[in-house]
């Protein structure tokens, strides 16, 4: 299976061309991206805004072989229907092209062609005869969500998405099996949730690719679209009914400049399993379940290489070494610090958003009656937590680390040290490292950065500092990844 991205950014591209943000202005020296389109091996194109013929053009690809175009909506970066109009001034004209979309985006074609160029296959002979569709080399296909459509060897499943009403669609999501046995899910465009019969629609589905949109990033409440803890929140629904599996490869599209900068957001979405990827890459996927006989897609020897065909280059995600790719590794342990107030706890939030199972471990301990700044803290922290996540209010650290589970989220290790100041700490410390580096789970813990600020002027507190930083310590040096935030932003130290 191949796919070749012809776009990846939003309606108005990334970056915006009015706009002086900071991100616009990252985009502007780094990548450019323009409106989302994939084409799959050569032959089908899945939605064609008025960028993209342009767009192929550009990376060096021919449109002439494409036999079956698919369209998600009618909003105009999704259907572009000038294109068809242009095709019709070719030596291509009057070869066949499936034309498949919501009404709606058939509608808006008809506009751009002519009555004879058209044939609607889902008329009878009677409707043609009347004049109410040619037999032209276009051939009209509705997608309506529940429907299945096979053409040229792929099998088409339109699901409902979560966009807009009837007037430019109803949108679907598409659901795409190759001749070469891969599948792909064409995510773009859909807020969250999903509708529940596309999620039962996706079950089992495991799908080798992903093109999920991504539109928002931290600046919610633009249209029907996806930001980034909705992204997370669907991808951990997709995971938890198997759509998307260990081996599925989950790209981010139709980005805009609502998101923080690229290379930011690569880091933001690698903690969720997901990657980006620039406008132009080609990319060759086989199949985990390919038919027998089936050719398989030969690994490219340089697995930094995202670009072939036309292009070549390297990724360009600033720091690969900076997050992991992938599924979730077990056993792995991540120690995430910072001052108050950093961005510490959003930042180990953030790392598993998107994976279903999680248990939260809050070590706060009951809320003294009358405290209301801390039952407000408490409050903050708990209503940011992904409905499918679980909490466990413990200070009891160790046997959650002793048993086989899902992934483990303890925040933090600061109140855990304050339980257990009065007694014997450093036999508590040292139990609860010893079950931290045997740990068969995967597991990020959160703790406070105090050794840096200025010395604190009673006993306890000088006792607590110490303590503290001695666990922050021996608990880092049995750690596979250790991040520091400041303001936010988060910087790894191992």
């Amino acid at each position: 299976m191949r796919l070749r991205l012809l776009g990846t950014g939003s309606a108005d591209g990334w970056p915006n061309p009015w706009c002086e943000c900071a991100s616009c202005r990252w985009a502007r020296e780094h990548e450019v991206r323009t409106q989302t389109a994939v084409l799959l091996d050569e032959v089908m194109l899945i939605d064609c805004g008025p960028d993209v013929p342009r767009a192929a053009t550009r990376f060096g690809v021919r449109l002439a072989g494409v036999r079956h175009l698919l369209f998600s909506h009618a909003h105009p970066d999704h259907t572009g229907p000038a294109a068809l109009m242009w095709r019709a001034w070719t030596t291509v004209a009057d070869q066949p092209l499936d034309v498949v979309g919501p009404p709606a985006c058939l509608e808006a074609c008809r506009a751009f062609v002519g009555p004879w160029d058209v044939t609607d296959v889902d008329m009878d002979a009677d409707q043609v005869a009347g004049g109410s569709g040619g037999s032209g080399p276009l051939r009209f296909h509705p997608a309506l969500a529940g429907d299945v459509l096979r053409l040229g060897g792929f099998e088409i499943r339109p699901v409902a998405a979560n966009h807009g009403d009837a007037v430019i669609g109803p949108a679907v999501l598409y659901d795409v099996t190759t001749p070469d046995g891969g599948r792909l899910l064409y995510a773009c465009d859909t807020g969250a949730p999903l509708p529940r019969q596309t999620l039962e629609a996706l079950t089992g589905r495991a799908f080798d690719v992903v093109l999920m949109e991504e539109n928002n990033g931290d600046r919610p409440g633009f249209g029907d679209h996806l930001d980034l803890p909705g992204f997370a929140n669907v991808l951990a629904q997709l995971r938890q009914r198997d759509a998307v599996v260990d081996t599925t490869l989950v790209i981010a599209v139709h980005l805009s400049h609502r998101n923080p900068p690229g290379d930011a957001l690569a880091q933001r979405l690698a903690f969720m399993g997901a990657q980006v990827h620039p406008d132009g890459t080609v990319l060759d996927i086989t199949p985990a379940t390919a038919p027998a006989g089936a050719p398989a897609t030969a690994p490219d020897p340089d697995p930094a290489v995202a670009f072939r065909g036309t292009r070549r280059t390297r990724r360009t995600r600033p720091d690969q070494d900076a997050v992991r790719l992938g599924p979730l590794p077990r056993p792995y342990r991540v120690l995430v610090t910072g001052g108050a107030r950093s961005g510490k706890s959003v930042t180990a939030e953030q790392r598993l958003a998107a994976w279903p199972g999680v248990v939260y471990a809050a070590t706060a301990g009951p809320v003294t009656p009358g405290d209301a700044e801390w039952a407000a803290r408490v409050h903050a922290h708990a209503t940011r937590r992904p409905s499918h996540w679980t909490t466990a209010e413990t200070t009891d650290l160790v046997p959650l680390l002793r048993v086989e589970g899902s992934p483990l989220l303890v925040d933090c290790l600061t109140l855990w040290l304050t339980a257990h100041l009065d007694g014997d700490w450093p036999a508590r410390v040292d139990e609860l490292v010893t079950a931290w580096r045997n740990t068969r789970r995967h597991v990020v813990a959160v703790t406070n950065e105090v050794g840096s600020g200025i010395v604190p002027a009673t006993v306890v507190g000088r006792r607590f500092r110490d303590a503290l930083g001695r666990l922050n310590a021996a608990i880092a040096a049995e750690s596979d990844e250790v991040w520091h935030v400041v303001a936010g932003i988060p910087t790894r130290l191992r």
